[in-house]
């Protein structure tokens, strides 16, 4: 009985939640749209080499970002200089679980966390990092003018320590 009464609470706790999915307004899912397709072009940048589709999609020139990994935030030339690192470390984008967002007029504000393929010791893994990132409607685009990373712990941070020694 007891196997039971927990395999009909794992199914329980498995199933999802009425009303748990958060909704949007169309400013804030516009956002989220552009930042997914931002992190699409990361990622077709590190497998084409060039970070140069990304920066001039998403980014503007006074772009800065603050890694953990970084004693103080770095200008957008961080992503040409880091790019070896980058596309040693980015193997892909899993997912976007938005915490906050806020927008008002041409500038946006969105706290979340952030799932990314990396290698690590014991093969590729997942990493996840709280992220807050700064939008500026431009031209139609939002591109990222400040952004900031922390991984959650220790073993998400370990694929990126590795690659920058």
């Amino acid at each position: 009985m007891f196997r039971v009464l927990l395999v009909l609470a794992f199914l329980l706790l498995s199933l999802p939640l009425a009303g748990a999915a958060q909704s949007y307004s169309a400013a804030e899912q516009e956002v989220l749209d552009q930042l997914a397709e931002c992190w699409d072009l990361w990622m077709e940048g590190t497998r084409s080499g060039s970070p140069e589709g990304w920066i001039a999609q998403c980014t503007v020139p006074e772009l800065t970002y603050w890694g953990a990994q970084d004693g103080a935030p770095l200008d957008n030339d961080f992503t040409r200089r880091n790019w070896d690192m980058a596309s040693a470390t980015d193997l892909g984008w899993v997912d976007i679980r938005p915490v906050s967002i806020q927008v008002m007029d041409d500038f946006a504000v969105l706290h979340f966390y952030g799932y990314w393929r990396a290698p690590g010791p014991a093969g590729e893994q997942v990493t996840e990092a709280k992220r807050t990132e700064v939008f500026r409607r431009m031209d139609g685009r939002w591109k990222m003018i400040a952004g900031h990373a922390t991984p959650v712990d220790a073993a998400d941070a370990a694929p990126y320590r590795e690659i920058r020694r």
